[in-house]
């Protein structure tokens, strides 16, 4: 019976110099925010003070605002090309229900046809959304008042909205309410008027 070869014993740090290179290339090892400028992946600087941070949060923010106008884009196209019970099913199949998908689709539309002024998709799709809603003459006073703006929030067009409907809700009730008191007034002149000719026959 053949011997078996004796066992090789190795050395610890014989082993740490063998595998660090390939440590070095495992992702955890490699910077994340020294790429090269070549790089179509490359990474800004991770933020470290607040202004930074401020910065890199709203960027990524507007940039995933911005892209409700692809999906908006889509749904538009998939509604038109597709059959209605292709597209009744297709929706049925997404990660956002029916509220979602009507904004989104309003917001886009209104996008594209120039109904807001450029730059607007920025305030994402539901602040857009709202500004739609707006008539010609509630949109123009919107943008003259300076309420529709890239930057603008919901709780601006939500709170204009409310303000101009409320205000246009009063006047009509107040021009009712004269109405009203015009009617009765001619009501009453109908009656004595009537009281008149029942005398004179």
């Amino acid at each position: 019976m053949a011997k078996r070869p004796p066992l090789k014993l190795f050395d610890a740090d014989e082993i740490k110099r063998s595998i660090a290179p390939l440590a070095q290339q495992l992702p955890s090892n490699r910077p994340s925010i020294h790429r090269p400028s070549g790089d179509d992946n490359a990474l800004p600087p991770e933020p470290t003070t607040p202004d930074e941070y401020v910065e890199t949060i709203d960027r990524l923010w507007e940039e995933a605002q911005k892209s409700f106008l692809a999906i908006g884009r889509y749904l538009d196209e998939a509604q038109k090309k597709l059959p209605a019970e292709q597209f009744a099913h297709m929706i049925e199949r997404l990660r956002f229900g029916k509220v979602v998908r009507s904004q989104i689709m309003t917001a886009y539309r209104a996008v594209t046809a120039g109904l807001l002024p450029p730059g607007i998709e920025a305030a994402g799709y539901s602040v857009v959304y709202h500004a739609a809603t707006l008539s010609d003459t509630e949109r123009a006073r919107a943008v003259a008042e300076g309420v529709i703006r890239p930057d603008m929030r919901r709780t601006e067009i939500v709170a204009f909205k409310r303000r101009i409907r409320t205000n246009a809700t009063q006047r009509n009730d107040n021009r009712r309410a004269m109405l009203e008191a015009e009617k009765q007034r001619l009501l009453a002149r109908v009656a004595d008027i009537d009281r008149e000719i029942s005398a004179l026959d």
